[in-house]
């Protein structure tokens, strides 16, 4: 096969056809158009967004021109760290908003948290709420308004995870002046934010070159085009699922299925063990699970343990859980039919 990424043709023996590979200059092209559109998108996702934004690290909430030091903790779970609006469990919740401005200290602030029948999702805004007819029916949360000096904290606890919107109203100088910030959020995120928006633009940006190109119009070099693209795009993905790890002295192979796709931090879920030999899937083995980061000199936060036995060389393990980004690896020792052997399974985060 000649080499990818050069103009020119790939041959399929088994199809007896080729197809045509974009110029480099076109491919180019198209990043170039994919980056401008992106970068002009990007102003209006983030002011949609609602009222919270980061600055230097910190993430802000901006009642009009006054603006506060915003997070939220999900101490039962996270202990300390801090979030800017998206949580990832349905959990107890502390909302925490320190005033950046003394006449935020002076207001009286309310503070409510509807759920999201907008039907706008992260594009919620103001006006949006504005328009509910009855905003005490979709009301999980009211703090009546306050005069809090310095730090207006609420706590709430979610019972169950969906979309919500968050309003702050501040009364300045009595009924004078009224501001508001809306900041929608959404409880149980899994963190694909809007990557699936970009690889929807990016193949329909593949699917206009096509459509210009007149190759849609040669009908089988297009399905070739089609199953060519596909495969490109799925690959990583499929090489996530291909993942296997052979013990020290090559006795077995170990690969996992995770209750969490991709795995996200701070998040417990459970793994499913294949565990196969030479002869074939490994069944009533004895496992023993410990790991940790090396870089970083410390273990596992939890202590995972298998549960059950599935069957044909699967076993289920139980309270996996990673608090940190960065390189880990999870030691699995195997004992089985007279045998023991370590397998040591690494994971990027």
């Amino acid at each position: 096969m000649n080499g990818v990424g050069y103009p020119g043709d790939i041959p399929f023996a088994d199809a007896g056809m080729a197809i045509k590979i974009p110029h480099v200059a076109m491919i180019s092209g198209m990043i170039r158009f994919c980056i401008l559109l992106l970068l002009w998108l990007a102003p209006s996702l983030a002011l949609s967004h609602g009222g919270v934004v980061e600055e230097e690290d910190l993430c802000v909430i901006k009642v009009n021109y006054l603006r506060g030091h915003f997070k939220i903790y999900q101490p039962l779970i996270d202990g300390h760290k801090e979030y800017c609006e998206d949580l990832p469990n349905a959990t107890e919740s502390v909302f925490v908003m320190e005033y950046l401005h003394d006449s935020l200290g002076e207001a009286a602030v309310d503070f409510r948290i509807i759920r999201d029948v907008t039907g706008k999702g992260r594009f919620a805004r103001g006006e949006d709420v504005a328009e509910l007819d009855d905003l005490e029916a979709v009301t999980i949360l009211y703090r009546e308004p306050t005069v809090d000096p310095d730090v207006l904290t609420v706590i709430h606890d979610f019972k169950e995870e969906g979309d919500f919107i968050g309003i702050v109203t501040a009364n300045v100088d009595g009924d004078q002046e009224i501001y508001r910030a809306v900041f929608p959020f959404e409880v149980g995120y899994t963190g694909l934010g809007y990557w699936p928006f970009f690889i929807a633009l990016l193949l329909a940006i593949q699917l206009q070159y096509l459509f210009m190109s007149g190759r849609l119009k040669r009908r089988r070099e297009n399905r070739a085009t089609v199953v060519v693209a596909l495969l490109l795009l799925c690959a990583p993905i499929s090489d996530a699922l291909a993942d296997e790890w052979v013990s020290s002295r090559g006795v077995y192979t170990v690969s996992f299925e995770s209750s969490l796709e991709p795995i996200e931090i701070n998040r417990i879920h459970n793994w499913v063990l294949h565990i196969t030999s030479k002869s074939g899937p490994v069944t009533g083995a004895s496992l023993s699970i410990s790991g940790g980061m090396p870089a970083h000199d410390h273990g596992m936060p939890t202590r995972p343990r298998v549960t059950a036995e599935l069957g044909n060389g699967e076993y289920r393990l139980e309270g996996m859980r990673f608090h940190m980004g960065g390189d880990w690896e999870v030691s699995v020792e195997i004992s089985a039919n007279g045998k023991t052997d370590t397998v040591v399974v690494t994971l990027a985060l």
